[in-house]
């Protein structure tokens, strides 16, 4: 379904690209010598945008662009204003993920009239049109994918607990759209309950020790859309003396070790090195005039005990050797269409 829809704005995307990558293309930098300022405003500084800005800075390093970064803390009138304030100080582009879907309306209407281009990575915007290219990940497929790793994990039978995002996110919106279609075909599988964990281990350590106490051993299984709801799940399971398995996504250094451990069933790898990193890539082409696609998108790999140790290798043990050889992964990525590629 979002496919679906992505597909059928996609001429009307890149006609937007067009026209932004030329206002950029007449403005970049002003002086041929100066670094692009790009601006950065992102929803929050969660552990997978930490990450995400590791290879963010490694891109801009490798490539003389100076980055101007704005966390939000999940709030929609902060990131207004930060976007705001990026716009006013006058940034060639804007690398965007949104709190929220349907939110920066007027912002992006001012960026269009002051000729700043505006990118979408890891979230979607509502107002696609506004944006000149967009780098996402398959969420829908990314939920219907953790939601049959538990399923499969219960061998189609038990009751489970969904943890969602902060709602109204396009990442949450789409992630509970995958789940759904999953579990609407396992008819075995049923939702005890679904609530937001705010992608958050406290606000989810809280949540699940709730769920324990209103539903105790009726739990077989808990699928959170995060890995940090979902280690929160496993912290509250512990407390309450009780093994429940957890499935999240992302593939964050602590989950991958959970995985690895078997503490957790499996995650989904949304390395955000590698995906904030093609954003950074994506809006400096679309800066300097260049030809973008409307969409890059970004496919999670599934993450189990099986594979767990190699992904550990880029993310973790060898993150450094990842950085140094990222800028050149990331532009032949972009070249390829596989923008999840680590080889």
């Amino acid at each position: 379904m979002k496919i679906t829809r992505i597909g059928a704005i996609a001429a009307a995307v890149g006609v937007s690209a067009l026209a932004l990558t030329g206002c950029a293309a007449a403005t970049a930098g002003g002086d041929d010598d100066a670094p692009l300022r790009i601006g950065v405003a992102v929803y929050a500084n969660s552990s997978f945008i930490t990450q995400g800005h590791e290879g963010v800075d490694a891109y801009a390093a490798a490539n003389d662009i100076d980055v101007l970064w704005q966390a939000a803390d999940f709030d929609v009138n902060t990131q207004a204003t930060q976007v705001e304030q990026l716009i006013n100080q006058g940034v060639d582009a804007i690398l965007l993920a949104p709190v929220q879907a349907d939110s920066l309306a007027p912002q992006l209407a001012l960026a269009a009239e002051k000729g700043i281009p505006v990118i979408a990575v890891n979230a979607e915007l509502d107002d696609d049109a506004s944006l000149a290219s967009s780098v996402q990940p398959d969420d829908v497929a990314a939920g219907a994918q953790a939601a049959q790793m538990m399923i499969d994990e219960l061998n189609g039978e038990g009751n489970v607990l969904i943890l969602q995002g902060a709602l109204g996110s396009s990442f949450e919106i789409n992630r509970t759209e995958g789940m759904s279609e999953a579990i609407d075909a396992a008819p075995g599988i049923s939702v005890l309950a679904q609530d937001s964990g705010e992608w958050s281990r406290d606000a989810s350590i809280n949540l699940v020790r709730t769920w324990i106490n209103n539903f105790g051993d009726q739990i077989d299984g808990i699928i959170a859309q995060n890995d940090d709801m979902a280690l929160g799940a496993l912290q509250a399971a512990r407390e309450a003396g009780v093994s429940i398995p957890v499935v999240g996504i992302d593939g964050i250094e602590d989950a991958l070790n959970a995985v690895r451990d078997g503490e957790m069933v499996g995650t989904q790898l949304q390395h955000g090195r590698i995906e904030l990193a093609a954003g950074l890539a994506v809006a400096q082409r679309v800066a300097l005039g260049e030809e973008v696609e409307p969409l890059y998108h970004y496919i999670m790999p599934p993450v189990t005990q099986d594979n767990v140790a190699a992904v550990i290798t880029n993310v973790v043990t060898d993150k450094d050797a990842l950085l140094a050889r990222l800028p050149e992964l990331i532009d032949k990525n972009l070249a390829s269409g596989d923008i999840a590629n680590e080889e």
